[in-house]
Formats: structure tokens, sequence, C-alpha cells
């Protein structure tokens, strides 16, 4: 009886990977602008990297405080479209026009200070558009479900997309849209050096983002809950008790507190590393095009793997186990990097005959590292989605797009922040944006950084996970206590 329960309420492979379109289309706009814009607006149009860090993490700001906003409005609309779809169309769209515009800037827009007001600018348009996506789509995830476990499985196949996406677009970026060129007196032209390949790049994909997260939107409207009759005695007054009414539901909810600090500290770790090793693959390693789609694509591979590997380890160990083990590969993969090249047991260009030796290492390494932080953030929002049924338990009430937006909140928020101090990491190792060679002390400098915050700043992020009470016993427990059936384990 409990299997055939269990298996009217599961979710079909093809639903989960339908849903995981739409991370898709913003691991595209996202990553891609993650992945190159750092190196993009320093290397190609001369922007001091603190500059484009305080640009970047001041449009992230406010991407995170228009989140509740979003979470409210979507909660509370009345749509024969849905509560969440007609925001993800509009969203998807507007992402799509906005990341063209973050590398196709104007020929007469000349001069740091210019460039990065339009930069300023550009972002903000982009975290606008993202919000409007992002949030009623993480929301219609968690509807989507029923089960922790199957809440633990979609967010899997949701991030593990987003880096099969990533690998496509951003890993073979370097092989597709920046292949080294050689100059006239023979020398060899760094592919990321080059203005065209990043308008290249923009425009592939700007046009595969627009058509995933149309496909989502067809892929997951059956979920949709059509029909909804607006409440015509609803005023503006009554729409902004509502918005306080949801800020304080959800920050009011100790619970909330434990996922968003362990998530927030953790996601910090990430963005400040995945933005300096970037620089370090060209600076320290000195990678080929092809060797920095190797080991890029190996993390994203990672990144893949740990995300696909969720839904079981959660079935069979738990959450907060799940996390803890993740957080020890991250940190070993980031540690063991640091002892082997900068301390000194290999050269970062070794070889075997004419194997790539230091290639082959710092990419296993760094997959492990990467294939960490791919438990770790679909476990998060997993959390999330459990607290929003904890509340949907008690109150009845529908809490989804509220406990969406705060979590993409401490994402965004987190992010922000890591981008801001990379500016400042980048200029404390002394980085000189559009200089054709650093000093060797900053190269050995940038290569450091890169090891040793992702382990530091995952260290605090456990002291925090360590705190988090939900279990499975406890979530049947609850429903126990309210008269509802248990939740059938998903097999």
């Amino acid at each position: 009886m409990e299997k055939a329960a269990a298996a009217k309420i599961k979710l079909k492979t093809r639903e989960l990977w339908g849903y995981a379109s739409g991370e898709g289309a913003t691991s595209i706009t996202m990553n891609g602008i993650g992945n190159f814009s750092m190196l993009f607006y320093t290397q190609i149009l001369g922007i001091s990297p603190e500059l484009v860090g305080i640009a970047l993490s001041i449009a992230t700001v406010w991407d995170a405080v228009t989140d509740p906003l979003m979470g409210t409005i979507s909660d509370r609309t009345y749509s024969r479209f849905g509560r969440r779809h007609p925001y993800m169309f509009i969203g998807g769209i507007l992402l799509t026009l906005s990341f063209l515009a973050v590398w196709f800037v104007p020929e007469s827009f000349e001069g740091e200070k210019v460039i990065f007001v339009y930069l300023l600018i550009v972002n903000i348009f982009v975290k606008t558009a993202f919000t409007l996506f992002i949030v009623p789509y993480t929301a219609l995830g968690f509807e989507m479900c029923k089960t922790d476990n199957d809440r633990a499985r979609l967010q899997g196949v949701r991030y593990a997309f987003n880096m099969v996406v990533n690998i496509l677009t951003g890993g073979l970026a370097w092989v597709l849209f920046f292949p080294d060129q050689q100059a006239a007196n023979g020398a060899v032209i760094d592919g990321t050096k080059i203005h065209q390949n990043y308008l290249n790049m923009g425009g592939v994909l700007a046009a595969s983002s627009l058509l995933l997260t149309l496909f989502c939107i067809f892929a997951t409207y059956k979920y949709a809950e059509r029909g909804l009759k607006k409440n015509e005695a609803e005023g503006m007054a009554e729409h902004v008790k509502a918005f306080m009414h949801d800020l304080k539901d959800v920050y009011s909810d100790k619970l909330v507190w434990f996922v968003f600090g362990f998530f927030g500290i953790a996601q910090f770790s990430m963005m400040v590393v995945s933005q300096v090793q970037m620089f370090t693959y060209v600076e320290y390693m000195r990678f080929t095009a092809a060797e920095k789609t190797f080991v890029h694509t190996g993390g994203m591979v990672g990144f893949m793997l740990g995300s696909l590997l969720l839904g079981t380890m959660v079935r069979r160990l738990d959450k907060k186990l799940t996390g803890y083990i993740a957080m020890v590969a991250s940190s070993f993969g980031c540690l063991a990097l640091l002892v082997i090249f900068t301390g000194g047991l290999m050269d970062p260009q070794a070889q075997i005959g004419s194997f790539p030796v230091a290639v082959a290492v710092f990419g296993l390494m760094q997959m492990l590292w990467w294939g960490g932080c791919g438990i770790i953030v679909p476990l998060a929002a997993s959390m999330i989605a459990d607290l929003s049924m904890v509340k949907r338990i008690k109150t009845g009430e529908i809490t989804e797009g509220r406990y969406a937006a705060g979590f993409s909140f401490f994402l965004k928020a987190a992010s922000a922040i890591g981008l801001l101090i990379t500016g400042y990491v980048l200029k404390g190792v002394g980085y000189v944006s559009d200089a054709e060679f650093q000093t060797p002390e900053t190269i050995d400098k940038l290569a450091l950084m890169t090891f040793i915050i992702g382990p530091i700043v995952m260290l605090i992020s456990y002291l925090v996970l360590r705190k988090y009470p939900i279990t499975h016993e406890f979530l049947n427990r609850l429903r126990r206590q309210h008269g509802l059936e248990e939740e059938p384990q998903t097999l």
C-alpha cells in the first residue's frame, strides 16, 4: 500500500528534467556573466577589477532586495495562466535581452566611469529580469513535490542540468568561443583577450536561453493553478500588509536561519573561488584553451554528479550528514591543490613525457571541490522546500513563493558579497587590469587565494549546519501531530 501511494505522487523523470530546463535558461545567462564578465570588463574594456566587482555586487544586492516583493506578488497573483508562469515568461524574455546588452557595449561609450555606469545599469536590468523568472520558478518546483525525497530529487536534477548546460556553454566556451589566435609576429594571443569572441558568445547564448525558457514553460504548464479568481476587495493597502506579513513570516521562522546561514556562507565561498579561479587558469597554471576546457568542464561535471547523487544520499543518510560529507569533499579538493602546487610538490606546468600531469591533477582536485558544492546547493534548496512544507502543514497557507524568495535573497546576497570581495581580492594581490603580464608575486598570491578561501569559509558554514533539526522523522512526527498521513518514502 505504501509503495502504491509513493508511486502515485512520485514525480516522473521526464517531469524533473522538464522543470530543470528552466534552470538551464538561467544557467546560460547567469553563469555566462559569472564566468566571463570579470574577464571581459577588465581585459577587454580596461575597467579596474574592484569597479567591476562593485558594479556586479550592487546589481546583485538590488536583485536580492526585490526577491521578497516578487515572492509576495507571485503567491498572491490571480491569473487564468496561473501564479507562476506569466512571470516566468516575461522574466525569461527580458533576461535574454538584457544578457545581450552585457556584451554589446556601444562603441561611443568610452572611459572607465562611463563604462562602469553602463555595466551597473545593464546588470540591474539583468537581475530584475532574473528575479521575475527565478522566484516563481523556484516556488513552482516546491509546489510540484509532495515528499521530502522528491524535493531533494527535483533540486538535484535542477542543479545537475544547470551544470550540464554550463558544461556546454561555459566549459566548452574556451574552445567554442575563445580559441587562441596567432599574432602577425607569431606570438599566441589568449582567446579571452579578443573582443569579438565575447560578442559571438553573447549572441549564441542569448538565443539558447530563450529557447530553454519557452520549453520549460510548456513542459510545466500542467502544474499551473489556472482559473484563480481575484479577490476584488484587495487594494493597495492590503497588498502592502501582505508583503510585510510575508517578510515577517519567513524571517521570524527560526529554522530558516539555519539554512540561510549555512547556505549563504557556503555560497559566498563558491562565488569567490569561481571568480578567482578564472585568473588562476590564465596566469598561474597558464592553461591552453583546450586545458581550460578540460579543467573548467571537469569542475562542472563534478558539480553535476554531486547534484545527481543528492537524492540517493538524502534517502540513505538524511540531509545534515549529506551536507557534512559534501563540505569535507570540497575542502579536501582545494587543500590538496594548495599542498601540491603552492607547497612545491608539483610545478604548474609539469608533464610526464607529453602527458600534462599538472593539468590532470588540477582538474581532478577542482572536480572534487565542485562535486561537494554540487551537493550543497540543491541540498539547501530542498531544505527551504521542507520548511515551506512545514509552514503549510501548520497553517495551511500558500508559502512557497515567499520561502523561495527568501532562499533566492540569501543566495544573491552571498553572491553580491562574493563579487565585491573578489574585486578587492584581485586588487589586494596586485592584479593590474589590461596588463599584458602580471608580476610573479601577484600570480602566486592569486593561486594561494584560490586554494585557501573555500575551505576556510566552508568550516564556518559547517558550524551553522550542525544546528539544523529537520529530518524524515521530524516531518512525519509533525504530520501525525496535525492528523495527516505520513510522507511515503519514494524509492
